[in-house]
């Protein structure tokens, strides 16, 4: 043990896991140190620049940004609204073109949905309204942000459960169901595609139940300045409240002595103790590295990774343009149909988004110009063959790619050649190599009809000083998991230490609620 005046910690890797971990560690008195491989903080929340231009490989939309939101204090307190950043509000999911050419808007606003799916869709109204009621009723959730649930006392357990009551049974019925399997209750055909288009079908529908009630309750923006920007900002937070971060410092493995964690040595040889180790990595590199090379083994992550039928994960290939054109009267998110549907590699593609930048005039940029992305999923065969290939062979395959969608793109949208420029073309391999991501994935394992359990507590059975922080605690993943999974590994090592948590977030929240009472 580490006898200094403040028990220190080492956190490996900075991303929102990470870097949330460390500031809720510095708020409690500890010693912070966070070591990451790449040259910059943010994980996979994160963008980078190409002839002068931004691209954002994150965030289409943050939950958490309604300052009701029970996210929303996290992010503000780690940082990331710092500045007071415009958080531009979300109208809709995305614009989907239809067989017939007709676009139908996917509104964040139940009513206006409704109203949308019942001009396109009258033949389905019963079942549209019994889908809109169980997004109403899926309105009740609620993320135990306080604490972990393994280490609430009864009361404060029973009273989380009894916020949940109202959505108990459709949870129940809804468990096991996937989104193919639930989208027969639609006659239409159209209808099942734009379903089926947002999500993939072995999906269980809870995740789009989840994503269809934060957004009808206003809470999922988009930041000002992008992904990068906003990272920077809580890592700038982070080192002024006392922290330390090493960037381009990759991490070898975690010390562990009697079952222990005591420190970390780096890739250059160098050992580093500690009181307590927090990995926010990617899981599978966490354990299948970090830990003496999977010497240090967790049963239920193992399953997990094993059974890739119940747990896949999620890859995609992302191309990023800039345009010339005037892209103001375009919609921010539009879904285009594929004319003639072709394989890839193993991967079909029958549609792809266009996320259009223009809204955000903030976003650096050579000229004005304005960043358009394609985020297109891809899967395990996709992976397999890219990662067989000569490197020469690989970019080959990436410029075949954006060939084929820069076509669609002309196609579609109306724009010219001249107006049209390839900045740069992302895969699962570029995830893998930045971030350790497991087979290139930029988020944790796909929750469908066979997921059994959902969050873990980021505990190895047998490891004492250590905790597992980030997205893949909880299935599937994303930045909202991230952000409060750091916050509850603070909690278990301010435990650990016999230390009673301090939440300066809440007691800032009090304060707040006070003064404008009093005013």
């Amino acid at each position: 043990m580490n006898y200094t005046k403040k028990p220190k910690v080492i956190v490996v890797g900075a991303g929102v896991a990470g870097l949330t971990t460390g500031i809720y560690l510095l708020d409690n008195g500890f010693d912070v140190e966070i070591y990451e491989k790449h040259y910059i903080a943010g994980g996979e929340c994160t963008g980078w620049y190409r002839k002068g231009q931004y691209i954002d490989g994150c965030a289409h939309w943050i939950v958490g940004t309604e300052p009701t939101s029970e996210l929303y204090p996290l992010w503000e307190h780690i940082g990331a609204f710092d500045g007071n950043p415009e958080i531009f509000p979300t109208e809709y999911l995305t614009k989907f073109q239809l067989k017939d050419g007709r676009f139908f808007t996917f509104y964040s606003d139940l009513d206006k949905l409704e109203n949308e799916f019942l001009t396109f869709f009258p033949e389905d109204k019963r079942a549209i309204k019994r889908f809109l009621n169980t997004v109403k009723v899926y309105r009740f959730t609620h993320i135990p942000v306080k604490k972990p649930l393994d280490l609430m006392n009864w009361f404060q357990y029973l009273a989380y459960g009894i916020s949940l009551l109202p959505m108990a049974l459709p949870f129940a019925h809804y468990k096991h169901v996937s989104l193919e399997r639930y989208i027969r209750h639609f006659k239409n055909e159209d209808l099942k595609s734009i379903f089926l288009r947002f999500l993939d079908p072995g999906y269980n529908i809870h995740s789009f139940f989840y994503v269809c009630q934060t957004f009808s309750k206003g809470d999922a923006g988009v930041v000002e300045g992008g992904s990068l920007a906003m990272m920077q900002r809580v890592a700038e937070n982070f080192k002024r409240k006392g922290g330390k971060l090493f960037l381009n410092t990759p991490v070898d493995e975690v010390l562990i002595e009697n079952k222990t964690a005591y420190g970390i040595r780096l890739e250059n040889g160098q050992e580093l103790r500690a009181d307590y180790v927090v990995a926010s990595t990617d899981a599978h590199h966490t354990l299948n590295k970090l830990l003496l090379r999977g010497k240090v083994r967790d049963k239920g992550f193992e399953r997990q990774f094993k059974d890739d039928k119940a747990n896949p994960v999620h890859s995609s290939m992302m191309l990023a343009y800039r345009t010339t054109h005037n892209m103001t009267d375009y919609p921010r998110m539009m879904d285009f149909m594929i004319d003639k549907p072709f394989n890839w590699m193993g991967c079909d593609y029958t549609h792809f988004a266009i996320r259009n930048f223009t809204f955000d005039k903030s976003l650096p940029s050579q000229n004005g110009e304005t960043l358009l992305t394609v985020l297109l999923p891809t899967n395990e065969k996709v992976y397999q063959s890219l990662k067989a290939l000569s490197p020469s062979e690989y970019k080959e395959k990436k410029a075949e790619f954006a060939g084929i969608f820069t076509k669609l793109i002309l196609e579609k949208t109306g724009l010219k050649e001249d107006e049209l420029e390839l900045l740069d073309v992302t895969s699962p391999l570029t995830y893998e190599r930045y971030t350790n991501a497991y087979k290139g994935s930029y988020m944790s394992f796909v929750t469908t009809d066979k997921t059994h359990g959902l969050m873990r507590p980021g505990l190895i059975k047998g490891l004492k000083n250590f905790v597992i922080a980030g997205q893949w605690i909880m299935p599937p993943g994303g930045l909202p998991i991230a952000l409060f999974s750091g916050k509850h590994a603070a909690y278990r090592i301010t435990k650990m230490a016999g230390k009673k948590f301090l939440n300066k977030e809440e007691k800032a929240l009090a304060l707040l609620k006070r003064f404008s009472i009093g005013r």
